[in-house]
């Protein structure tokens, strides 16, 4: 049974003392009221097929088989890469698996031949991480109910180069889907699972994962990990000045849990009775462990320490995966913006690679699926950012890199997956957002180039992946 909280004390997203209950506690989530909608033009249209496909931007997406950034890869990483690899061990990965999955590889500790903690003779293993994974041909209680794919998965489960942790932003169905946590389970029993508030109890009763393997976080908690070569070792916090002291280490992993505008629920009986968010995953490491620090951290954000060993610890790599979330009450200007994404940025960006929502859920997509369009623009959309909203959040965020996601699978036609690709896409131009087709990002000291000092964002195709340097 949850511990009882003083009203007063609760955190003010909790609605009742036991955990139990949850609601998005900004003007921004609001719902609408009845003179709004009743002053909403009529949302069902035509799509004009000529100006939407005829988009500069305009693009189709595929499902392609993953390289997972580098061909010819073992998931290990090695001094001696090649062409068709990252030319440094400084780089994140990440791989679009179609709606809000993605899997994000982000390298190992030590990276050169001469200084590393593998046995002898032994390549050290990429960690890598899975966001909202969904493998189902419907996203559904059961395969035979709930709306179905119009791209299918670029690969199974037991394709993925690895599976160390996997992220769950919220217990709707396309983000937590109990045939591919079963599958992970079967193919990666060690893999740990970090799960927002309520959600770790329904994780016990599905898979038989041991209860410490679980971490269930609320809102702007975070928990700090070191990685050994068997997985992730926690570390507490009590005696993590110790370790540092001793070892000259900072934590390897911090994992946050951050906040989004959105509800939860699996059945008209649990809505939001499990609460929602997105993730925040930060590496570091220090110029002893990595040769390449004193190249690039001054474009690192530094651990906070209070002695000058400490001081030598920065942030080499940031990943943000946003779950599934809302901007604004409505699209119109003027209209309340959550706040949170502003404090996001300002307590872990700079961020180095972003997965963004940019589109709706499936369940309207019949709607497109018989040849009408609705419009984003004439909805309430405190729930769903629209891709214009995303422009917005990669800025308030300061991400570096957006891919975006939650778009094109779970959709009734081509004609969605092309609006919001190309309302991103226009949305991204008018802020001075480079898109990701354009290349850039930055050069060869590791500063970012005049042009990308927003900088970029796009879109993948189903299984292609994005090699992000860390400047």
């Amino acid at each position: 049974m949850p511990r009882s909280q003083h009203p007063a004390s609760r955190p003010n997203h909790h609605a009742n003392n036991t955990a139990t209950s949850f609601i998005n506690p900004w003007p921004s989530a609001a719902l609408p009221t009845w003179t709004e909608l009743f002053q909403s033009s009529f949302p069902l249209g035509w799509y004009s097929k000529a100006t939407l496909h005829g988009h500069q931007k305009a693009r189709k997406i595929k499902v392609v088989s993953p390289d997972w950034g580098h061909p010819n890869a073992d998931g290990l990483w090695d001094a001696d890469t090649t062409a068709t690899t990252p030319t440094t061990p400084q780089s994140i990965i990440g791989t679009w698996l179609g709606h809000a999955s993605a899997l994000v590889e982000i390298p190992p500790l030590q990276n050169n031949k001469n200084n590393h903690s593998a046995p002898d003779g032994q390549k050290e293993k990429a960690i890598h991480l899975l966001f909202d994974p969904i493998f189902s041909t419907r996203a559904g209680p059961t395969q035979y109910q709930g709306v179905s794919r119009f791209k299918g998965p670029p690969c199974k489960v037991a394709d993925l180069p690895g599976c160390d942790a996997v992220f769950i932003s919220h217990n709707h169905y396309d983000h937590l889907d109990v045939a591919s946590i079963k599958a992970i389970f079967k193919h990666f029993p060690h893999a740990k699972y970090f799960v927002s508030l309520g959600i770790k109890s329904w994780l016990l009763a599905t898979i038989k994962v041991a209860k410490d393997e679980v971490v269930e976080l609320d809102w702007w908690q975070d928990r700090e990990f070191d990685i050994s070569s068997l997985g992730l070792t926690a570390i507490s916090r009590n005696s993590l000045d110790q370790i540092q002291q001793k070892t000259k280490k900072q934590p390897t992993l911090k994992i946050s849990c951050v906040p989004a505008q959105h509800n939860s629920g699996r059945s008209p009986l649990d809505q939001a009775a499990t609460l929602w968010c997105g993730w925040v995953v930060e590496r570091f490491s220090s110029q002893d462990q990595d040769p390449s620090s004193s190249s690039s951290s001054s474009s690192s954000s530094s651990s906070s320490s209070s002695s000058a060993d400490q001081a030598q610890f920065t942030r080499k790599g940031a990943i943000y995966h946003a779950g599934d979330t809302g901007y604004r009450r409505h699209t119109a200007s003027g209209s309340p913006i959550c706040p949170i994404f502003t404090a996001i940025g300002e307590r872990f960006g700079p961020l180095d690679l972003c997965f963004m929502p940019i589109w709706r859920g499936g369940s309207l997509g019949f709607i497109s699926y018989l040849g009408l369009r609705l419009s984003h623009h004439d909805i309430p959309a405190a729930l769903h950012a629209s891709p214009t909203d995303t422009a917005d959040i990669h800025l308030a965020v300061t991400a570096r890199n957006t891919v975006g996601i939650h778009f094109g699978t779970f959709v009734g036609s081509e004609n969605e997956t092309v609006e919001a690709v190309t309302e991103f896409a226009d949305a991204c131009e008018q802020r001075g957002i480079r898109w990701l087709d354009e290349g850039g990002e930055g050069n060869e000291d590791g500063e970012v180039a005049k042009e990308d000092v927003n900088g970029r964002a796009g879109v993948l195709n189903v299984g292609e992946s994005l090699v992000v340097d860390i400047l």
